[in-house]
């Protein structure tokens, strides 16, 4: 366990105090549910996007990709062999705020593709349990999932965690609040030969990078939590590099097939979906059998709200996860995979899959499944 006073003396030690530019607050104004309208002007995160342009047109993009090694079934996802890994060990502390009973601090750092990675890292007052590496939907950010004074539809599962006694990792996955933005950044990215799936997926994995650096802690059992796009992430993250780490899955479950022909997209047929657009050549390993059986034995637990309409028993939800978990069952590990429906919309509850994380990174069966446990050093 690592007390809070050894956490101050190792952030100043590790970064510097020259590097902390302030104290200053998240930055959070009332979003009455459309958090990505206030957040990504408000926090910077629109011009953080364009960024990227100025980094391609300066001939600063590069496809070196020297991180986790990438399963070859994953490989037309990622465009590479590898994960983008952080391209030094220079990284950037932008503010610290302190809350009750746990501390953000947002940080900045590139990868060796030349894209620079922003997120926050939450850290606990007292002893430590654990890391979780958070991935946040499309129409949210970092900060917001660790406010619950105006929460959105992550409900500050960030903070929830972090009472629980773990370092939250979560950072910014990059768009700028719709699909376009989305498409329009990964077709620049992909002219360059470097993947936005790649981009997301190995910022996400950079949580164990960032936690070593403002934390000290190198040898934490390592749990997975992702929101809506980000459960897809933190699913084909953990197909793409077998680390086998407990992940939670909230609000993505459906079969892709009878969703394409729902009135959702048919009703929408000038908006331009990201998934199908990103993921063209492998589309079919979205969920179901072909996905489950790259991930197992990996322990997954899946949340749905029973009101999520994209992700209803209409769109094939129980059928698809029947699929995954007889994929488990035909290798006898059909206990590492479950799926709770709660009475909510899109959105996190937590309740069920916050306990279900604090089983399993406590259990001595997480050594077992977490086969390659803190095998990558960054």
């Amino acid at each position: 366990m690592i007390s809070r006073r050894a956490l101050s003396g190792l952030l100043m030690t590790l970064v510097g105090p020259a590097a902390v530019r302030g104290n200053d607050a998240l930055g959070l104004s009332h979003c009455d549910g459309a958090c990505a309208n206030v957040d990504l002007p408000s926090l910077g995160y629109d011009t953080f996007c364009r960024s990227f342009f100025d980094i391609a047109t300066a001939g600063k993009l590069r496809p070196d990709a020297t991180g986790a090694e990438i399963r070859p079934e994953m490989r037309s996802l990622f465009r590479q062999r590898r994960l983008y890994r952080p391209s030094s060990d220079e990284i950037q502390v932008l503010w610290k705020r302190t809350e009750d009973g746990f501390s953000v601090t947002k940080v900045e750092f590139n990868l060796e593709c030349g894209i620079p990675v922003r997120g926050c890292l939450g850290i606990p007052a007292g002893d430590i349990k654990g890391l979780i590496l958070l991935a946040h939907g499309m129409a949210s950010t970092p900060e917001r999932c660790f406010v619950d004074a105006d929460p959105d539809y992550m409900n500050a599962i960030g903070k929830r965690l972090c009472e629980d006694g773990y370092v939250v990792w979560s950072p910014y996955i990059v768009q700028i609040g719709n699909q376009e933005s989305q498409n329009n950044i990964a077709a620049m990215l992909a002219s360059h030969g470097v993947s936005a799936h790649n981009v997301s997926c190995a910022s996400i994995e950079a949580g164990e990078f960032v936690c070593r650096k403002l934390v000290g802690a190198s040898a934490l059992n390592v749990g997975v939590y992702g929101v809506s796009w980000g459960a897809l992430l933190v699913v084909h993250l953990e197909a793409a590099t077998g680390r086998m780490r407990p992940t939670v899955a909230s609000g993505y479950m459906r079969d892709e097939t009878k969703f394409l022909m729902s009135p959702i997209i048919s009703k929408n047929l000038g908006m331009e979906l990201a998934s199908y657009v990103h993921f063209s050549n492998s589309r079919t390993k979205y969920m179901g059998g072909q996905l489950a059986d790259l991930v197992s034995p990996c322990p997954l637990f899946f949340e749905l709200g029973s009101h999520d309409l994209a992700n209803s028993i209409a769109y094939g939800r129980d059928e698809t996860f029947m699929e995954m978990r007889s994929v488990y069952a035909s290798s006898d590990h059909a206990h590492l995979i479950g799926m709770t429906v709660f009475e909510g919309k899109h959105e996190v509850s937590g309740k069920n899959a916050r306990l279900w994380l604090q089983q399993r990174l406590a259990s001595p069966t997480y050594q077992v499944t977490a086969r390659l446990k803190n095998a990558i050093a960054l």
